[in-house]
């Protein structure tokens, strides 16, 4: 991959920003779980280009590197040898910190151990194809994940899906590590605000905050599994003008939005926004149809980290239309 350096960041921070220490493994027929949260035109492309010459700016990789980090860091705090002290320090009893035991053989699990696994990575066959998948954190059987993400995903919910599709598929990996049939997702705010967790009761009131959601069953999963499989080996012969267009929901495409503005000749600022063109227009003629609507179309944001971005014909349109900024 060829990066640049456009900000001109120091060295320093360069070389930690343009090293990836994610375990790649470019065997066509092994998936990964995260792969099934792609788009199926995404995953193709990706699959038919597999030697597409990439490039970027390094400044892109900031949020996967603190992702990483944070990551390694938690994974660091649980091996490090102080362990007990940390337990001890937060107030659990001796009869407890003694209980566990940091990723013992999931086959010979201790009678009364409290086990805890982390960074495991298993493989399982699915016809033709293995399914590989590394989960984060597992205690007592039930899987955790750490998101370092911004507020608005949570707030939202638009990525619960993929959270509920990729812990189904670890459940699936890891049958005898995974027992509960829910998982954890601690979401890690980068852009959180105590200011605005006190005035919106609405937005998250602490920068870390956890959410449960219930996984799929395993004989659901692998019927996913199997219809997502035959979906990519239908369409892989396909030209890249035959694959399917990635959905609005699928691009995190933003709602339109509807500017209204009382006084025509100035825009600088619109008198106020609506989300239906019909709100907007009841607005316009309570003021006497002096004013103006100017319809916003939403914005497309997933393109920005799709593997195959510089080569697909639907990310081209999208720019052209002003939808999207690469």
């Amino acid at each position: 991959m060829q990066l640049t350096n456009q900000y001109s960041l120091p060295i320093s921070i360069a070389v930690w920003l343009s090293t990836d220490g994610y375990d790649h493994n470019h065997d066509p027929f092994i998936i990964s779980a995260t792969t099934f949260n792609k788009p199926i035109r995404s995953i193709v492309l990706a699959r038919q280009n597999k030697d597409l010459d990439k490039s970027g700016d390094i400044s892109s990789m900031i949020p996967a590197r603190i992702g990483t980090a944070i990551h390694e860091s938690i994974e660091n705090s649980w091996n490090n040898g102080s362990l007990y002290e940390s337990l001890e320090s937060l107030g659990y009893p001796k009869k407890i910190i003694d209980r566990i035991e940091v990723n013992p053989d999931p086959n010979n699990i201790p009678k009364d151990c409290i086990p805890v696994f982390m960074e495991v990575r298993g493989h399982k066959k699915l016809g033709e194809y293995t399914i590989s998948g590394k989960f984060d954190f597992v205690i007592e059987g039930a899987l955790e994940d750490f998101k370092s993400t911004g507020t608005y995903s949570y707030i939202n919910g638009s990525n619960t899906d993929d959270y509920i599709r990729q812990g189904s598929i670890y459940r699936w990996l890891h049958q005898n590590i995974v027992t509960q049939n829910h998982m954890n997702i601690r979401f890690i705010f980068t852009d959180w605000s105590a200011a605005q967790s006190k005035s919106d009761k609405s937005y998250p009131q602490s920068r870390i905050v956890s959410k449960s959601y219930d996984l799929m069953s395993i004989p659901e999963t692998e019927v996913m599994l199997k219809r997502k499989l035959n979906e990519i080996s239908t369409l892989m012969p396909l030209a890249q003008k035959d694959l399917p267009e990635c959905t609005p929901q699928e691009l995190w495409q933003k709602p339109d939005i509807f500017k209204y503005y009382k006084n025509p000749a100035k825009r600088a600022r619109s008198t106020k926004n609506f989300n239906t063109e019909g709100e907007a227009y009841q607005r316009l003629a309570q003021d006497g149809n002096v004013g103006v609507v100017v319809k916003v179309p939403g914005v497309v944001m997933r393109c920005k980290y799709c593997d195959v971005n510089e080569i697909c014909h639907q990310a081209k349109l999208l720019v052209e239309h002003n939808l999207l900024t690469l």
